[in-house]
């Protein structure tokens, strides 16, 4: 069980660098996109048809008779 648990504390620190776009220019292109001036209008843009579709959900289970 030792080994086992040694095994993983070794690993463990290895697994940090499984993304290899994260430190490239592409990945820091991505970030620069997503995280710009613009990031709260897209965000509200993104996650909006969230509450709609779970008010129309939630209208069609009350609504209709059993």
């Amino acid at each position: 069980m030792r080994t086992i648990i040694a095994a993983m504390f070794t690993f463990a620190t290895s697994t940090g660098y499984g993304c290899t776009v994260c430190d490239t220019a592409t990945g820091s292109a991505v970030r620069a996109g997503i995280f710009n001036g613009s990031f709260f209008i897209t965000f509200i843009e993104v996650v909006s048809p969230f509450p709609v579709l779970g008010l129309a959900l939630y209208l069609v289970d009350r609504c209709l008779p059993d």
